[in-house]
């Protein structure tokens, strides 16, 4: 009867115990389902991303035009960082939270939370009225709408949408197949202009032959240049000081100006790839790498 009585104990025991785990699990804030937000990547229109109030910015709008991300600023419209759209939009599609880290309202200041404090984004679905919002916090904190709950997440999503307006941006400057380059042409106001010219696989200068290593990495160079330094106050008014003119098979002549600032010693750049977008460069830098000397191209002759 005894050992009846400690057995009947232990299971009751072992019920309560049971009881007490699930009652406590379920009422944990670790208790919780990790994909809080359903969102389709494909379906989403437009991303617009607010700054803290305190920054005193305009909000940036992403938007889907066709099949192509556009960017906006106040006044500024650009085409967008196609592969940094996708990247965004993917990382959104995927948020999963790590941990609840409160469930009212006013927590929200100790994270960062508030109206004010956060940075947040609206995203526009096709079909539907209702915009879904996430609000981000100081680390890794995050809400949603209007939610009480406030989350943590792993680092990585506020960063991306903390970005400034000209990462967004398309930066690409030139993009052009080196092997169907035939001609270029240099100029410059301050310099003889000159010719490079590809006849059979040969290059020559003028009626010289030109260094074919050096051509190599120049139009390996040349291929893909790009430049997040725009000049978007840059209205040009006068003729180009320089000009690189780039002619092949199979292509459009691309034309590459520059024009000085000698107050400042620098050059601000378009190519007509991208005819409403200018760049600026100092001596060293896109300037540098895109209207070289003649002489860079000259055969040295042993001594």
């Amino acid at each position: 009867m005894k050992k009846n009585n400690i057995l009947i104990g232990v299971l009751v025991g072992l019920i309560l115990l049971f009881v007490a785990s699930n009652y406590f699990k379920k009422n944990s804030s670790t208790n919780f389902k990790a994909e809080v937000i359903q969102l389709d990547s494909s379906q989403v229109d437009k991303i617009s991303i607010y700054p803290p109030s305190s920054m005193n910015e305009e909000p940036i709008i992403i938007s889907r035009e066709m099949d192509h991300w556009k960017v906006a600023q106040g006044n500024i419209k650009s085409t967008a960082n196609q592969s940094a759209v996708k990247n965004a939009l993917n990382q959104l599609q995927n948020i999963k939270t790590e941990r609840m880290v409160a469930k009212t309202k006013d927590k929200w200041a100790t994270y960062e939370l508030t109206d004010s404090l956060a940075r947040w984004i609206a995203i526009q679905e096709k079909g539907k009225e209702s915009q879904t919002k996430l609000y981000f916090g100081k680390n890794t904190f995050f809400r949603i709408n209007d939610k009480p709950e406030s989350y943590a997440i792993k680092s990585g999503l506020s960063n991306t949408f903390s970005r400034k307006f000209n990462l967004w941006r398309n930066s690409e400057f030139i993009k052009v197949e080196k092997d169907s380059i035939t001609q270029l042409k240099f100029e410059a106001i301050d310099k003889n202009d000159y010719f490079l010219t590809k006849t059979d696989s040969i290059w020559t200068m003028g009626i010289l032959p030109a260094d074919s290593t050096k051509v190599v990495q120049y139009l390996t160079r040349l291929r893909n240049q790009s430049s997040s330094q725009f000049a978007d106050g840059f209205t040009p008014k006068n003729k180009a000081d320089y000009r690189l003119t780039i002619r092949g098979k199979s292509m459009k002549d691309l034309v590459v100006k520059g024009y000085r600032d000698t107050t400042e010693n620098k050059y601000f750049m378009g190519s007509s790839q991208y005819p409403d977008v200018f760049v600026v460069s100092d001596s060293v830098g896109l300037f540098n790498r895109l209207f070289v000397d003649q002489d860079y191209f000259r055969i040295r002759k042993n001594k």
